[in-house]
């Protein structure tokens, strides 16, 4: 039986960016557990690029799927909901701002100066700024201090971020499947291909497509399958994706038609295509594109991770191309020569990225001897 979720708010009425800029923040969040009597029995688990706070849990017992790690989290489970406090939050400009149950601000949210959503004028956020909201979150809550602060993708840059921005505030980090800087590979697909597809776009209109009639829907549609053919390696797809000769036909009477297996994949990205904004999604890009925790260290990532004081367990997928388990295994070696501790577990699955996500069966044990050795 899947532990009930329930969606809260909470609110940062003047948020200061990175860059400078401060706005009012409204974001949403997921508990799991009880916060302990010291407010130190947490677990900050740090969502990915599509997904939300809904880390684990159903809303209602009919909902068709639980949260993206329920494998992981709950009671009994690696991260044991009895033993620890599980707090997940949305991320700035959560690529799904018109899901039901995400509450985000970006770019979609209405600028209180002018009444319109703040289009391309939203500022550019660093994953930084979004580390720094879930600080706010905790102290609301009164949380002192974190056991760990753990979470997939994006959810692992941000666990590195975490490390080094509070070194003191955790015992460990457990990143998985993520880097303490973006490969460039994986900046280019699919990151920075699918910025340049909008700018092409005449329906992007400069990311002023709000209220239009004609939505830039087709570039957004590319974007999620972009995403989609990076995370997964090329066992899954053949599986997946399978191709039908026999039905085949548009796509040879024309070079414009489609085969089977390309209808697939539309129809698999389509389900997201009402609840996602392109420029939620180009944001989430931009963030990821950006993303070095050494930045403030004039790119000195051993200045960076020799501020770390965690324990760190980071866990990458051996056909991860995103985030190459080869780099994770450097920069774990690395924390050791600096003096810290941290250890590279890979997992070998043809998921490739997604393997951190979807098959959470391999690494649970790993983790849950993890953390009772904290």
């Amino acid at each position: 039986m899947s532990l009930k979720s329930v969606k809260q708010v909470f609110e940062i009425p003047q948020f200061t960016f990175t860059c400078g800029r401060t706005l009012p923040v409204r974001l949403g969040y997921e508990t799991y557990g009880a916060l302990n009597e010291t407010g130190d029995n947490a677990i900050l688990v740090a969502h990915y690029f599509s997904a939300s706070s809904h880390c684990c849990g159903r809303y209602h017992d009919t909902d068709p799927m639980p949260g993206f790690w329920d494998g992981l989290i709950g009671p009994g489970k690696a991260v044991d909901t009895d033993r620890y406090f599980v707090v997940c939050a949305d991320n700035l400009c959560n690529v799904a701002p018109k899901h039901p149950a995400v509450v985000t601000t970006g770019p979609m949210t209405t600028d209180p100066a002018t009444g319109r959503p703040y289009a391309l004028d939203f500022p550019v956020p660093e994953v930084l700024d979004v580390v720094n909201t879930q600080k706010h979150l905790l102290d609301q809550l009164g949380v002192k201090h974190l056991k760990a602060v753990m979470g997939p993708s994006f959810g692992a840059m941000t666990s590195w971020q975490w490390a080094v921005a509070y070194p003191e505030m955790m015992d460990a980090i457990i990143p998985v499947i993520g880097t303490p800087k973006l490969p460039v590979w994986g900046g280019f697909n699919p990151l920075q291909f699918a910025i340049k597809a909008a700018k092409i776009d005449p329906k992007f209109n400069g990311g002023d497509y709000y209220g239009q009639p004609e939505q830039p829907t087709d570039t957004l549609r590319l974007c999620l399958e972009m995403m989609n053919v990076a995370a997964f390696q090329a066992g899954y797809y053949e599986r997946t994706y399978k191709r039908d000769v026999a039905a085949d036909a548009a796509c040879y009477q024309s070079v414009l038609g489609q085969a089977t297996f390309e209808d697939k994949l539309d129809a698999a990205v389509e389900l997201s295509v009402p609840v996602v904004d392109l420029n939620h999604w180009l944001y989430t890009c931009r963030m990821c594109l950006n993303f070095d925790v050494s930045r403030p260290y004039g790119g000195d990532l051993d200045a960076a991770l020799g501020r770390i004081k965690a324990k760190v367990l980071a866990i990458p997928s051996r056909l991860d191309v995103l985030h190459p388990w080869q780099f994770v295994q450097w920069v774990t070696d690395r924390i050791v020569w600096l003096g810290g501790q941290a250890e590279c577990y890979p997992i070998d699955s043809d998921l490739g990225h997604m393997a951190g996500i979807l098959e959470t069966f391999r690494f649970d044990s790993k983790v849950k001897d993890f953390l009772s050795r904290l």
